[in-house]
């Protein structure tokens, strides 16, 4: 059964930006921002983040005013993918993101589960084979289409995803692959089906769980829902 978490409660205002996920050679400026900024959040989090787990976190990225949430990158799953890693991905069941304006901050506690989740999700699959393999976003994409799954109207929103897996996976090494793959919900470039427009997700939320009955498959369950601007995190 896929299992749903709530949002950590235990708030810290963050003194640096958090950085994107950075591909530079080793000593690059993007490379030792975002070490400085992880260092910072590993700092700020370690006396929250104290026996077996799981855990919960969530980081809000405060933007400078009059900048786009929903546009000119900034994808949330490279904000969260870094800070998972850095802290732990195994220790976590949850991990949250959201864009906004003003202050950053970071949210850790206990995984607490949702018994009264919103709604049960949009899409599900189960999915087979490595995810380092085209094959496995390929599958996933056209299971979306085959499902009549269309793009979301424009503009941001916010993206639930639940993912199962067998015991000892990190399951954040899923990330990337599964959101390049919803091209079919996000919209996509033309040409570049594994491109989409995954900036536009301003309120993003990854939820784990662990069923030994999957072996090395991956269980997705899918919710979306579009923001307006009463709606948008703050």
């Amino acid at each position: 059964m896929m299992v749903v978490y709530r949002r950590p409660g235990n708030r810290v205002w963050l003194t640096w930006a958090p950085q994107l996920a950075s591909w530079d050679r080793t000593g690059a400026p993007s490379q030792l921002r975002l070490a400085q900024f992880l260092a910072h959040a590993d700092a700020s989090t370690s006396a929250l983040l104290t026996g077996d787990g799981p855990f919960a976190v969530e980081l809000t990225v405060g933007l400078p005013d009059g900048t786009a949430l929903d546009t000119d990158g900034r994808d949330l799953d490279n904000y969260l993918y870094p800070l998972a890693q850095h802290l732990g991905a195994t220790r976590f069941a949850a991990v949250f993101g959201r864009k906004t304006r003003g202050r950053s901050w970071l949210a850790t506690g206990p995984a607490v589960p949702d018994t009264k989740p919103a709604t049960a999700p949009r899409f599900t699959a189960r999915l087979t084979g490595s995810y380092v393999r085209p094959e496995w976003k390929r599958a996933l994409r056209d299971l979306l289409i085959r499902d009549g799954v269309t793009p979301a109207p424009a503009g941001p929103l916010a993206l639930h995803v639940t993912i199962g897996t067998g015991p000892a996976r990190n399951w954040a090494n899923l990330w990337k692959p599964l959101i390049d793959s919803l091209g079919p919900l996000l919209g996509e470039h033309p040409g570049r089906p594994f491109h989409p427009h995954d900036d536009r997700i301003v309120d993003l939320s990854l939820h784990h769980h662990i069923d030994a009955a999957l072996g090395y498959d991956v269980q997705v369950g899918l919710r979306w829902a579009p923001l307006t601007a009463t709606t948008v995190p703050s």
